[in-house]
């Protein structure tokens, strides 16, 4: 059948006002269908015309009505009869229980509209709802087990965070991890590049970066150092094919606080490996971003 949502009236019955051939689709009767009397019953639904017949009766479905006229009529919906028979004038209309109200019933059940902003499918083979919901159809306030909490701090067990309070969350880097194993991580390698003999450093894309020397560096500037506590800069420098590339240390700028010379041990300065393709690591330190790094650095890698 199809998922059609049948009308029913308990214990209606009239009789037919006037013949009905074998090719009609349109009908009259005596009394409109009520579901008490003086309700009209709405199409669609059922009926039987000469119910009472063991070779005549037939279920009709009808889709259309205006009071006693039944505008739109599916005739022998059961496939009962070939051609489909002809009434008389007077046979009487029942509207009774019928198998196809069941069979529209489980058409219904797996073919599921949800009103509103919602709909779906039911379909036979998975029985698996698949659900298509609008993006104003559900308020996460009306949602019992969501929570949109940007800094996480009812700290509750038994409910879920919006993918937006997580996405902020994690962006505000407030994460303080105490008495933790780290096992198998990499740092991001940055792409440290001069122009001008000028380093820019962006500590907000990692802590850890290479660079190949092509010129003499005079300026180091280090952007996104955190304001509080202790931060790590460690950048392999690798001599080009021409070798005695030098790094100046005394124009060091720290967040934009201005140009300060960093600080190395015994105030020896930084003097790097001047071999061709030789490979230095050079570590700043800073500790609330104070604009004089300390510098630590291991030269010669071979």
């Amino acid at each position: 059948m199809t998922n059609t949502l049948a009308n029913f009236s308990n214990f209606f019955e009239t009789t037919l006002d006037g013949a009905v051939g074998a090719s009609d689709t349109q009908l009259d009767l005596s009394a409109a269908p009520t579901n008490d009397g003086s309700s009209a019953t709405s199409a669609p639904f059922y009926l039987v015309i000469n119910p009472d017949s063991t070779t005549k009766r037939e279920v009709i479905l009808v889709t259309a009505s205006s009071g006693t006229n039944m505008q739109t009529v599916t005739r022998d919906v059961e496939g009962r009869h070939s051609p489909n028979p002809t009434h008389d004038d007077g046979a009487t209309v029942r509207m009774a229980v019928v198998a196809e109200m069941f069979e529209d019933l489980h058409d219904r059940i797996n073919d599921v509209a949800l009103t509103g902003d919602v709909t779906g499918t039911l379909t036979n083979s998975t029985s698996a709802i698949a659900t298509t919901i609008g993006a104003s159809a559900v308020q996460v306030g009306n949602i019992d087990f969501l929570v949109d909490e940007d800094d996480m701090s009812t700290n509750s067990a038994v409910k879920v965070p919006t993918q937006q309070s997580v996405k902020a969350y994690v962006d505000s880097g407030a994460t303080t991890m105490t008495n933790k194993i780290l096992k198998d991580y990499a740092e991001t390698d940055q792409d440290v590049t001069s122009s001008s003999g000028v380093i820019t450093i962006d500590l907000a894309n990692g802590n850890t970066g290479s660079i190949t020397l092509g010129e003499n560096i005079t300026d180091l500037d280090f952007n996104n150092v955190p304001a509080a506590g202790l931060a790590t800069f460690t950048l392999i420098v690798t001599q080009d094919g021409t070798g005695s590339r030098t790094m100046a240390i005394n124009q060091c700028n720290v967040n934009g606080a201005g140009h300060q010379t960093g600080l190395t041990a015994g105030g020896a300065g930084l003097t790097l490996s001047t071999a061709a393709a030789s490979v230095d690591i050079v570590t700043f330190l800073f500790k609330d971003a104070g604009n004089k790094p300390y510098i630590f650095s291991q030269l010669a890698f071979a």
